[in-house]
């Protein structure tokens, strides 16, 4: 039975992630032109190229991905995905945009890590951001391709952009910045009580 201090528990906790990944992203990553993948990588990459602000972006992609989980997936995945994929956006347009260490390799280390701690909270909790976790479950489920393999593609994409956006530098950042997310959300996985888990966020 769902209570309402489980309510509020679990609306804090999802929003405290969701604000160590815009932390991640808009004080580590993003002011070192480095987008690693998912809904947020693409905000970073259509902000840089085009002036848009990366919260709009997210935001916007987020509604149309949602609104595909909604026909496409069940009522309880969508219901999941719905409060990451509101509050995500919110997170980019509250925090704000500054380099904490000016060190690039080094930033990028402190802020693949932060945003991996953040993915695993809201993996432990049955949540997500939305955005690019959705597409590889609707492949998942309607022509039964792995949604590890579907979710690797995807932020792979999206990797390889920051060569056309940034150059080839960040490209490689950026794929280092993935290897040291899965390095800590595999770390925190393995540190918590296991449960079944149907979502990750990007």
């Amino acid at each position: 039975m769902v209570t309402k201090n489980n309510s509020i528990k679990y609306f804090l906790t999802v929003s405290s992630a969701l604000m160590l990944i815009g932390i991640s992203i808009n004080m580590f990553l993003a002011p070192h032109n480095i987008a690693a993948g998912g809904i947020s990588g693409i905000g970073v990459l259509i902000e840089y190229a085009f002036g848009t602000n990366r919260a709009y972006t997210v935001l916007l992609l987020n509604i149309v991905m949602v609104t595909l989980a909604y026909f496409a997936l069940e009522r309880k995945v969508f219901a999941n995905m719905l409060l990451g994929s509101i509050l995500l956006p919110i997170s980019l347009a509250i925090v704000p945009e500054t380099i904490i260490i000016s060190n690039r390799f080094i930033s990028i280390i402190f802020g693949s890590a932060l945003f991996g701690v953040g993915v695993a909270i809201l993996y432990r909790n049955n949540s997500s951001s939305g955005g690019t976790t959705i597409p590889p479950l609707i492949m998942k489920k309607h022509f039964n391709i792995d949604t590890s393999i579907g979710l690797l593609a995807t932020d792979f994409i999206i990797v390889i952009f920051n060569i056309f956006v940034f150059g080839i530098t960040s490209f490689i950042l950026a794929v280092i910045s993935l290897i040291i997310t899965s390095i800590t959300m595999h770390v925190m996985e393995k540190g918590l009580p296991h449960k079944r888990h149907e979502l990750v966020s990007s």
